[in-house]
């Protein structure tokens, strides 16, 4: 038997992420989408277009992307070195187009998710400059880890809609990747998901080494910086776990105890590096009349392969190591 208009009507209507809000988030961002060339703006318009139609098609896609066009930024195409880059001082997403078109899509999310963070900072941060290595460490790595989970998040969704983002994913295989789809099949909950996603990020030796570099280079160069301008204020501002980790959330709440960044590999420097980076935050003290940062101490130290020294050793062999790094051997 049918049911009457009277009956139809006393239904709850469903409520579909991609309705009205949606569209006006996917309107928002293609306006903010700047060409790099007037002759070029046709074909790359329509190719940002379909990036965020594509990964809108998610859930996961369309939260990032709804919240994202709030926020004010900008969006171009660029190559270079990376896959892409949130440059949160000038409100701005930049996407490598050399990257195939999947990649692409995670890079959106990726970058997106930073875009959002730096929203969530606390007003009165510290500049990077000026925070303690450890705790810029500390927060730069996290950051890192949150995007890439919500990114694999979005990669999980794209099994059935987006197929060739999952099987990419998949093959690339990295421990972010099995970790969430690991707990997504034996839990369900996409939070726990999310969470060993996270705490996974710590284990990829290839983020771990390139962010190790990257960084290191970061606080020689910034040591030199101020020794030649005498500026005597750097690393000298704590940035802790619990505001980290505030800028790190999922459906609004935070997901990660701020206890993680503290302790293990996500509180762990190469022990090289930390000898290294200790002897340059020496001499920058001295030539500026400071007191030295030593907050890269208290971290764990690992050799090279990611393995960490037992802890109760790590004391000892930092202040061996930067004894012999000063007599230049």
């Amino acid at each position: 038997m049918s049911e009457t208009v009277a009956e139809f009507m006393e239904k709850p209507v469903k409520k579909y992420a991609c309705g009205r809000k949606a569209k006006e988030a996917k309107k928002s961002l293609i306006k903010a989408f700047a060409a790099s060339e007037e002759k070029r703006r046709p074909q790359e318009s329509a190719l940002f277009t379909e990036i965020i139609s594509s990964v809108m098609k998610t859930k996961k896609g369309r939260e990032t992307m709804t919240t994202l066009s709030k926020l004010g930024y900008s969006f171009a195409f660029e190559s270079g070195e990376f896959g892409g880059f949130c440059d949160a001082e000038n409100k701005k997403i930049v996407i490598n187009p050399s990257s195939n078109f999947e990649y692409m899509l995670q890079t959106v999310v990726h970058e997106g998710r930073h875009a959002i963070q730096n929203s969530l900072e606390k007003p009165d941060a510290p500049h990077y400059a000026l925070t303690q290595v450890a705790s810029m460490l500390r927060c730069r790595r996290a950051i890192e880890a949150d995007a890439v989970a919500h990114e694999m998040a979005f990669v999980y969704e794209c099994k059935d809609v987006l197929p060739k983002v999952y099987q990419d994913a998949k093959e690339q295989n990295l421990p972010m990747f099995r970790a969430f789809v690991g707990e997504m099949e034996k839990s369900g909950d996409e939070r726990k998901a999310m969470q060993a996603s996270f705490a996974a990020w710590y284990e990829c030796d290839y983020y771990r080494d390139y962010y190790d570099k990257y960084y290191k280079k970061g606080i020689i160069d910034n040591c030199e910086w101020g020794k030649n301008n005498k500026q005597g204020n750097l690393f000298s501002k704590e940035y802790s776990a619990e505001d980290v980790m505030k800028m790190c959330r999922y459906k609004g709440q935070t997901y990660m105890k701020p206890e993680f960044l503290n302790k293990g590999l996500a509180f762990s420097i190469p022990a090289e590096d930390k000898k290294v980076i200790s002897v340059a935050l020496q001499s920058y003290a001295d030539a500026v009349g400071e007191k030295p940062d030593t907050s890269v101490s208290a971290m764990r130290s690992r050799l090279p392969d990611g393995t960490l020294l037992p802890e109760s050793n790590n004391a000892a062999k930092t202040a061996v190591a930067v004894k012999t790094a000063r007599n230049g051997r």
